[in-house]
């Protein structure tokens, strides 16, 4: 076995379930992940080579083949379409010297597109060997591959003043948090974590619960379970050992809430995981970090440090004898799907991202087939929070079915982009007046899997649950914007991110997108509107998970909203002919 291959395993103790971290180190070791290596490393964990190979292929930022001593990858979404995408990609091409999906000769520079990397408040953006690039243009492309042409490394381009990569100063040189509001409930005034943690373990499991459930949180991710019934499942449940993870693969394009949260109010959220270690009984804690947020991930283990070093992490947490409770993060590999929770967990155990069938649901056969608590990273600090605060002083905010606050990450076509916190019944209409947006359209609600709203119809609804779900994707288009191409951009985006373990999604999802290519050309017809709007409705029906459930929303919301947009792109009949029908490209091919 290869010196390198083995050192590596033993760094993980030949633990199959660490397969994620085993292969990213492998891949930054020796730049690929060849045929070899990945045998060798199936041997180590005890698995066979096409178990490793096929979870291998299945995360984007995984390279079977040398792939440039620099892999670029440019965020390809609707935000940066509107932004200026293509001349910026056409300046990495002419400045590389490599097309896209390409490594030049010299094996100096690959360039890849990629979905949404939790910028959009801010793009044109790429990723750089895991660092940030921000509101680029071709000028500054042009200088960033000379830096990195000239031996320079991607962090020393990007980090011009040399800060440590575990401080908070070397996130805030690459990115800009955003935040554009502080309190009541996220970035607020300090917290006293060991009075807090102290108390929360003096009035026990139970106490914490009720407080929790007292004050109506629900949980953040979308689905807006109530944490305090999770918890309460995930505690009565019986096992072995229990099991919290945080949820941070913030995936769904136009969200970046998290990203502010991890960089700005960080201890918020482990402390609400220490605390619902402690609710639930739990001993091991999980951060599963999304491979877009890489460059958090010194900053973060600095930040767990810091609480292991104050008696906050760790065994006996606060002094407590009983009570151990650490954190480790796992890096994600890109996969859209893994922000599902049930796919989030077969990666943490080193597998393909794949959804797993339901039930039995994380809080009762979760990670290693044990009672598991899955919360996002906004829910953890709100956790914080309204242990800090109080129940009541949380339900005196919001609606009485939705109570307290939210951050919302708005996006697009408006003068302030960035993280807002809203209490829960605020309307449309508001929010749009507070990020700035003239003339506004349509908004996109919860990224493209939640819904299109037309602000002329919608705009005095109310973002609660019981009106407009919302999982804090806000993305503003304007008058000027053509929507049927943002629903193209958002059906390929599915199509692309498809785990494909099932037939309605994997072939429905390709379906749609090419229904909404022909449509948004000009080429379609009625019966293509009408076949787009009966396909969505079987695929949102019989897919296995969230993400065919949701992939035709794009379409289907957008064709409640604005049926006019579809009428006035139907293509014109040519005697019995469809429209879609290309006589040029007919002959060529006979």
């Amino acid at each position: 076995m290869d010196t390198g291959v083995g050192d590596i395993l033993g760094r993980y103790d030949h633990d199959g379930t660490r397969l994620i971290d085993i292969l990213w180190d492998a891949q930054n070791l020796y730049g690929h992940l060849s045929d070899a290596v990945l045998a060798q490393i199936a041997t180590g964990v005890g698995r066979t080579t096409l178990d490793v190979v096929e979870t291998a292929s299945f995360y984007h930022f995984f390279h079977r083949k040398p792939s440039g001593r620099h892999r670029i990858y440019l965020a390809d979404t609707v935000i940066a379409a509107m932004n200026g995408y293509r001349e910026v990609r056409d300046a990495l091409e002419v400045a590389t010297g490599v097309r896209f999906g390409e490594t030049d000769a010299s094996a100096t520079f690959g360039l890849f597109e990629t979905s949404c990397i939790g910028l959009s408040d801010q793009e044109p953006a790429m990723l750089v060997d895991g660092v940030a690039f921000t509101r680029l243009t071709p000028e500054r492309v042009s200088a960033i591959v000379a830096g990195l042409a000239a031996g320079r490394s991607a962090v020393d381009v990007a980090n011009l003043a040399g800060q440590p990569a575990d401080g908070v100063g070397y996130v805030d040189a690459m990115v800009d948090s955003n935040v554009r509001t502080d309190g009541p409930v996220f970035f607020c005034r300090p917290t006293d974590y060991p009075s807090l943690l102290d108390r929360c373990l003096s009035d026990g499991p139970d106490a914490t619960i009720d407080a929790i459930t007292a004050s109506g949180l629900r949980g953040y991710g979308g689905a807006g379970f109530t944490t305090g019934r999770k918890w309460t499942l995930c505690r009565e449940a019986p096992g072995a050992q229990k099991y919290v993870i945080c949820n941070a693969d913030e995936g769904e394009p136009g969200t970046f809430k998290d990203r502010a949260l991890l960089t700005r109010a960080p201890k918020d959220v482990f402390v609400g995981m220490v605390i619902a270690a402690h609710a639930v009984g739990s001993a091991h804690g999980i951060v599963y970090l999304r491979a877009e947020y890489e460059y958090l991930k010194d900053y973060l283990e600095r930040q767990l440090q810091d609480l292991r070093d104050a008696g906050l992490l760790g065994r006996g947490v606060v002094g407590r004898p009983g009570f151990d409770f650490d954190i480790r993060i796992q890096l994600g590999a890109g996969a859209y799907i893994c922000g599902e929770e049930s796919a989030l967990i077969e990666s943490c155990e080193g597998n393909r991202g794949t959804p797993r069938l339901k039930p039995p649901f994380p809080v009762h056969a979760g990670y290693l087939g044990q009672p598991t608590c899955v919360n996002n990273v906004e829910t953890f600090a709100a956790a914080t929070r309204i242990l800090t605060e109080g129940a009541d002083w949380f339900r005196r905010m919001g609606t009485p079915d939705s109570p307290g606050a939210r951050l919302l990450s708005v996006a697009g076509d408006c003068l302030r982009p960035g993280v807002y916190e809203v209490e829960w019944g605020t309307t449309l209409d508001h929010v749009l007046d507070m990020v700035g947006a003239h003339d506004p359209l349509a908004v996109q609600i919860s990224g493209p899997s939640g819904e299109c709203l037309s602000v002329q119809a919608d705009g005095r609804r109310r973002i609660a649950y019981e009106d407009i779900p919302c999982n804090g994707a806000v993305t503003v288009f304007d008058e000027t914007r053509d929507l049927l191409e943002c629903v193209t951009g958002y059906t390929r985006f599915f199509a692309d991110e498809s785990c494909g373990i099932c037939v309605p999604c994997r072939a429905g999802t390709v379906a749609l997108h090419a229904k909404m290519a022909l449509i948004t050309a000009g080429r379609g017809s009625q019966r293509d509107v009408d076949d787009a709007a009966a396909w969505g409705a079987l695929v949102r029906t019989t897919s296995r998970c969230g993400l065919g459930a949701t992939a035709a929303n794009p379409i289907l919301t957008t064709l409640d909203k604005f049926p006019e947009l579809y009428r006035a792109r139907l293509g014109d009949r040519f005697g019995p002919l469809l429209p879609s029908f290309d006589p040029d490209a007919a002959l060529e091919t006979t």
